[in-house]
């Protein structure tokens, strides 16, 4: 397994992550959001998980008002379950306070609009970010608003999965 943090991706990299959020659209994500993510990709940086040679799971990232912003997060639907996701969390939160920020943030669709999403904010959650507002002009159906402090990460929780480090 190797991470790897790319900048404004292109060519093969930016090919693997589009592929990667094709295969979740659907259940995961609305037709719109790959198009959306290939225009993203001109603006955000990307920290990936590689096994096997491939990108199996991507978080997509800016900063906005002195904070990391999830754009976007996925795990090819073959790899999900196996702690991929909760490897790249966390990674993210020691490249974020390695460069000096005190703060994760991330929106999600609520899941009283789209159940399956119950299952995000339980991983969020699990991950240090607590709900602190709703967007009900954001997207179809509304947005939440999660956040993770990084400035005493002593209080947050150390993760390990199954997967080789």
């Amino acid at each position: 397994m190797e991470f790897e943090i790319h900048r404004r991706p292109t060519g093969p990299v930016a090919d693997e992550i589009l592929s990667i959020v094709e295969d979740l659209t659907g259940e995961w994500f609305t037709a719109d959001v790959a198009p959306a993510t290939q225009r993203d990709l001109l603006f955000h940086d990307v920290l990936c998980l590689r096994a096997d040679g491939r990108i199996r799971a991507f978080i997509m990232f800016t900063s906005h008002d002195g904070a990391i912003s999830i754009a976007l997060m996925g795990t090819t639907p073959e790899f999900q379950g196996q702690g991929y996701g909760s490897v790249l969390i966390e990674r993210l939160a020691v490249h974020a306070t390695a460069l000096g920020f005190e703060e994760i943030v991330a929106f999600t669709v609520p899941p009283t609009s789209k159940p399956i999403y119950k299952a995000t904010v339980d991983f969020y959650r699990k991950h240090g970010f607590k709900v602190v507002k709703e967007h009900t002009e954001l997207w179809q159906g509304g947005a939440w608003e999660l956040r993770r402090s990084l400035s005493d990460e002593s209080e947050q929780p150390k993760w390990s999965c199954g997967c080789v480090p």
